[in-house]
């Protein structure tokens, strides 16, 4: 804003406010009663001019003031609401006291109600106005007084430096307004910088846990692997052998019946000690259910190998680089992993389509499928749904607008609309002290941004949730 030299004078006496133009725009014609003003007041003659109340008036460059002239004062207050609607506010008001109506403190008062900022003179001739009268009706005691007869230097002196006081106030508190705004700027990069710091910690923790776990998990593998593959092996053998001596059970029961109708009295003796063995023994039970016995140790080893063999998937800690994946397999790995979370609660839905494999950190991208599945089985009760989808999209003919899109909806207690802004933020969690850390879902929304990827959330209470995934088929060339 330029410097303001805008005043305002409210007068109901035309000559004392003619008197003022001929002080403060000197270069105007000066009328008659001017005239008749300086010979009152002991004001030299200037030139001859008239002035209309008010109308606007500027004086010369060097002089740089604009003067709207006010006959009383509701009409002065209307201009200073009118001043500050068109931003174009005044520095000083000079004030008659003894007016028809507002006299000058009321008019004071109203003005500093509407502008608490313009500096005001009050100007009387009378001596019954107190400044304490004045001040009692104003509110203020920072208002200044000016006697009549007043002379010309009187007027522009107090023009000057009230101008230039207000000039200096406005800037000053500009400046303070700036550096106030500086200053939340800069709280605010600070604040922001502390929660990145928070955040980058937290997710550098995490990923250390998740990190941790992959090495659990690689070496538990490891381990089992070995006593798994022989007790399979040994039990492999052992059906294997078991199958031998059916047979060769088969032929001594055959033999048995033969020697049954021999007729021998050895024979007979030695059949019903057998029998008797047989019956104590239960030895037909235990022909009967060795095979059965043999397959499910075999099936259950065959689930324990399974196991080792997710758990060495899910791991992948020597994946540091980017590798093509199959999102269809990552998914399905990922839910034997978190089967238990979910089989007494919901049922699973594959919907899966014909998608490419995709340019990615496997581990990560299995990290996203874990905290999702195990979300969506917290948020059920019971006898819940959990669907998953999975499809190619193309936005576009170039490699780069090529995607593959995941959404896994459930069937659960849902999110309310208030808490979906904060859903990915680090440590916002719904569920109770102690059950979660606030962290699954905004790892799940870095890993998918530094795959250059989109996740979604669309949620009902009562109702469900839907989140849906693009992640480009070839992340690393984005």
């Amino acid at each position: 804003m330029e410097e303001n030299r805008r005043i305002l004078v409210i007068d109901d006496d035309v000559g004392i406010r003619e008197t003022y133009q001929s002080i403060l725009l000197p270069e105007a014609d000066e009328s008659e009663t001017i005239s008749m003003g300086r010979a009152l007041f002991d004001m030299p003659k200037g030139s001859e001019s008239g002035f209309l109340p008010g109308e606007t008036l500027k004086t010369s460059p060097d002089k740089c003031y604009e003067v709207v002239m006010a006959e009383n004062g509701t009409i002065g207050i209307e201009e200073v609401k009118k001043s500050l609607g068109e931003n174009r506010p005044f520095s000083v008001a000079f004030i008659d006291m003894k007016m028809p109506g507002l006299n000058g403190g009321e008019t004071s008062g109203r003005i500093w109600e509407i502008d608490p900022f313009i500096k005001i003179v009050i100007v009387t001739a009378y001596s019954e106005y107190s400044p304490e009268d004045i001040i009692a009706v104003t509110g203020r005691d920072d208002i200044f007084y000016l006697r009549k007869p007043f002379n010309h230097e009187e007027i522009l002196q107090f023009a000057r430096a009230l101008s230039n006081t207000w000039n200096l106030e406005h800037k000053k508190n500009q400046l303070q307004e700036s550096l106030r705004n500086a200053n939340e700027q800069l709280e605010e990069m600070n604040q922001n910088l502390k929660d990145k710091v928070q955040k980058q910690a937290s997710m550098i923790v995490q990923a250390e846990k998740m990190a941790s776990i992959g090495l659990l998990a690689a070496g538990v593998a490891h381990e089992i692997n070995n006593p798994v593959a022989f007790v399979r092996s040994n039990l492999s053998a052992i059906k294997k052998y078991f199958e031998r001596i059916v047979d060769l059970y088969e032929k001594y029961a055959t033999l048995e019946k033969w020697l049954m109708g021999s007729g021998s009295p050895d024979a007979a003796t030695l059949l019903h000690d057998i029998s008797q063995h047989k019956k104590k023994n239960r030895i037909d039970i235990i022909m009967a259910d060795l095979e059965d016995l043999a397959n499910e140790s075999i099936e259950g080893i065959d689930r324990i190998r399974d196991i080792v063999q997710d758990l060495r998937t899910f791991s992948r800690v020597d994946e540091s680089e980017y590798k093509m994946l199959d999102i269809n397999s990552a998914i399905d790995t990922t839910f034997k992993m978190v089967k238990s979370e979910i089989k007494y609660k919901a049922v699973v839905k594959k919907n899966y389509g014909d998608i490419p494999h995709i340019l990615c950190y496997p581990q990560k991208i299995s990290q996203i499928f874990m905290n999702l599945f195990v979300n969506a089985a917290q948020s059920i009760e019971e006898n819940g749904t959990i669907e998953i989808t999975t499809r190619s999209v193309k936005k576009g003919k170039r490699k780069t607008d090529h995607f593959v899109e995941i959404v896994i909806k459930d069937t659960g207690c849902g999110i309310p609309e208030v808490n979906l802004q904060k859903l990915f933020d680090p440590f916002f969690t719904t569920k109770p002290v102690g059950k979660g850390t606030g962290l699954g879902l905004s790892i799940v929304y870095e890993i998918i941004k530094a795959h250059h990827g989109t996740i979604e959330v669309e949620s009902e209470v009562g109702k469900g949730s839907c989140f849906t995934i693009l992640l480009p088929v070839n992340a690393e060339n984005r």
